[in-house]
């Protein structure tokens, strides 16, 4: 016999089952919004073909590649798989309550959850729940908390659904449109074609003439309400009531109190949107809340005189049930409960022989589980339906939960399958386009590119020989030498930037409290030292720019045939490295000629780099103990009065210290424009071999000159076979996009 225990464990166990199964799914979802991203790509690298190969050879191939249906199959799966992610997540088993309006939902989740009137409130006549609820068993907790809308989210899911199902334009942008829009009906207008268009202007008018009620209300933020002031908030005002709306500023609402169960199981109740009321999109946002946030639907149905046989809208509530339960059993998803309260049985057996002839083919439970009770009878909706139902869950979520996982996975694995075909069959019409005429073409076009690369890279080396000759001149960078000296000079002789009788005034007083003047001494040496370190790096500029001149050059000695492979206004740097990329992105590989551009990118020319360590060699004699001098560096002011002419003896002493060094880097910066210019004279060198004369150079630009054709003979576009830059981007995604599905 099935225990309440045996029934709690399974279905906890259950639940610890899901999260051993997200990893797959994350692992899904990570790999179809990489594909989702490229396909993107590939949509917009496709435009730009068509706009500038209109109707030419690379369009005509790709004309059956269709990149925005592909990205809705990625935005699908991505949606099926949040949704399986969103079921393995959830830390309850959760049962959606739902039915038509005046059938008992309300009742039956009063009957589940041990709340009562001042919490899910019931009625007869108009509907009276305003805002869908979640429940959770809780044993030790006991509140309300509501989510407030936003302006922007409630203009956008309350009112705008009203607009745009009665054709109103323009929906408010604002809380102010909305306190103006006149939705006064037009004149002579009737119900015929509309039946719905009168019921929901009067309800937007209740909602517009109630907007002080709520308007404050519309934060966004979550508060915590007593459970007896519940009511207020979430639903329906009494007819007469007033115009107290606060439950239009509430946009979801969760509830955790004990339920009446025995054990400890984590139970959650999804109050799902009612059927068949005047709100917009009611449909939708309940087949969502089906799809979202349930695992079971107990589906309510309350058989009156004349709501005693299956009707019309009952089957489209079950349509949608069909539609949310993806690949789960319908027996296994939902339950059919005739809420019998107060009903007549000839009524009640209606219904029952209704549902039997027309749902389940005459065959008792064949499609549908189908119980009979009072939803207002506690006792028994405890026993006879809830205990049911977590009998039936213990057996059928891990059933349900392998069938929609599998069916799922299995849906995506089909299109990544499918995409992948597409993807190659792009590939097998881009090959025709990259395959050359006549091969003897291709190798003498080869042979004559690589000849001019190679006059043109020899001038430019020639250049940065001339450059680093001993007798080149670097002017500015000499006058940006000669700034620095004569700022920092002005610094020393201005009392190290304090002012020079400051400075000695300053000194005195400390001298007298140091007793001596040595620890002044030495910590101005090192104020010194750190300021001419700073003072010689406005220099950098100039070594970067010398570096971008050099980047600069290299795309001017390239340019005659390859300066269309990047954009005319990127500088030297951007266009090398354009350049590398579009190489690699060549059909065959061409690894060697791209990683000799990423050589010559790499240059270290920076002040920081090339200058730093040397100077700082230099401003060794204003260490207060140099390491590799004389000892006694300050020995001579150790024994200067402490007086005024001491102090300015110091001063004179210490400034000529700086003087001295700031003249010592000068010396040793002098050097430096022609021992740059002697480094990117070696990487010059060592690029054009590299680019020329390397083992795999000949072929490489082979491979170059049958793949991008138009843009090194750009005026030359005649040939059957001519692949753009733009056709390599396409490929390269492709080529991506195969192996992210796979």
């Amino acid at each position: 016999m099935t225990t309440v225990r045996d029934v709690s464990d399974r279905i906890n166990s259950t639940l610890a089952r899901r999260r051993r199964m997200i990893p797959a799914v994350e692992h899904e979802i990570h790999r179809w919004e990489s594909i989702r991203v490229l396909l993107g790509e590939l949509d917009t690298a496709l435009e730009v073909i068509r706009s500038a190969d209109d109707g030419g050879p690379v369009a005509q191939r790709l004309a059956g590649l269709d990149a925005g249906a592909l990205l809705r199959t990625a935005a699908e799966r991505l949606t099926g798989l949040a949704t399986v992610r969103g079921r393995l997540n959830r830390s309850t088993v959760n049962l959606g309550v739902s039915g038509r309006a005046r059938n008992g939902k309300s009742t039956l989740l009063q009957s589940l959850s041990g709340l009562d009137d001042r919490q899910i409130p019931t009625g007869q006549g108009q509907p009276v729940t305003a805002v869908r609820s979640r429940i959770y068993h809780a044993p030790d907790q006991r509140e309300a908390r509501l989510t407030m809308h936003t302006v922007r989210s409630f203009l956008d899911e309350v009112v705008a659904p009203y607009h745009e199902e009665l054709g109103l334009d323009p929906a408010p942008a604002t809380l102010g449109d909305f306190a103006r829009f006149d939705y006064r009906p037009a004149e002579g207008a009737g119900s015929a074609a509309h039946p719905k268009a009168a019921p929901m202007l009067a309800r937007l008018r209740e909602m517009q003439q109630a907007l002080d009620s709520y308007r404050e209300l519309l934060t966004g933020r979550q508060r915590t309400v007593e459970m007896a002031e519940l009511r207020s908030w979430v639903s329906y005002p009494a007819i007469g009531a007033g115009s107290d709306r606060r439950y239009l500023a509430v946009r979801d609402a969760v509830i955790t109190c004990p339920f009446p169960i025995d054990d400890v199981i984590a139970l959650g109740l999804i109050d799902l949107p009612g059927l068949g009321e005047l709100v917009p999109g009611a449909e939708e946002h309940h087949l969502a809340g089906l799809r979202d946030d349930v695992d079971f639907v107990i589906v309510v149905k309350r058989p009156t005189d004349t709501n005693a046989m299956w009707s019309a809208e009952d089957s489209q509530a079950l349509q949608l049930i069909g539609q949310a339960r993806g690949a789960a059993a319908l027996r296994d998803f939902a339950l059919l409960l005739i809420n019998d309260g107060g009903c007549e049985p000839v009524n009640v057996n209606a219904l029952r022989d209704d549902i039997h002839r027309r749902l389940n083919d005459g065959v008792g439970g064949r499609n549908y589980w189908t119980i009979q009770a009072d939803c207002a009878d506690r006792e028994i909706v405890r026993a006879a339906v809830l205990g049911a139902v977590l009998d039936h869950l213990a057996d059928a979520l891990p059933r349900m939960d392998d069938a929609v996982i599998t069916a799922v996975l299995e849906d995506c694995e089909a299109a990544r399958s499918a995409l992948v075909t597409a993807m190659g069959d792009a590939l097998d019409g881009l090959r025709t386009l990259m395959a050359p005429t006549h091969l003897e073409e291709v190798l003498a076009r080869a042979d004559q590119l690589r000849a001019e690369v190679t006059t043109s890279v020899q001038d430019w080396v020639d250049d940065n020989r001339q450059r680093a000759d001993e007798n080149h001149d670097d002017v500015e960078f000499h006058e940006r030498v000669a700034v620095a000296q004569a700022g920092i000079r002005s610094w020393i002789l201005d009392g190290f930037g304090a002012g020079e009788q400051e400075w000695i005034t300053g000194a005195l007083s400390r001298m007298r409290v140091d007793k001596g003047a040595l620890p002044l001494a030495s910590q101005t040496l090192h104020v010194v030292r750190v300021h001419l370190a700073r003072q010689f790096a406005a220099i950098d500029d100039v070594l970067n720019r010398r570096r971008d001149e050099f980047w600069t050059g290299l795309t001017v000695a390239l340019g005659p045939r390859f300066a269309h492979m990047w954009d005319k206004d990127q500088d030297g740097e951007v266009a090398l490295r354009t350049l590398a990329q579009r190489i690699r992105q060549s059909p065959e590989p061409c690894p060697g000629l791209a990683e000799t551009i990423d050589f010559v990118l790499d240059i270290r020319l920076d002040y920081h780099t090339r200058i730093l360590p040397k100077l700082r060699r230099a401003l060794d004699v204003l260490e207060p103990e140099p390491v590799n001098g004389p000892p006694g560096g300050l020995l001579a002011v150790a024994g200067l009065p402490r007086s005024p002419d001491g102090a300015r003896d110091l001063f004179l002493q210490l400034s000529q210290l700086a003087r001295q060094a700031a003249y010592d880097a000068g010396v040793l910066l002098a050097d430096e424009p022609r021992m740059a210019a002697q480094v990117l004279y070696a990487y010059a060198e060592q690029f054009e071999d590299e680019f020329i004369r390397s083992s795999t150079s000949r072929a490489e630009f082979r491979r170059l000159s049958a793949a991008f054709r138009d843009q090194l003979w750009p005026d030359e576009l005649d040939g059957p076979a001519l692949v753009t830059a733009h056709t390599q981007h396409v490929r390269g995604i492709v080529h991506q996009l195969i192996t992210t599905a796979r």
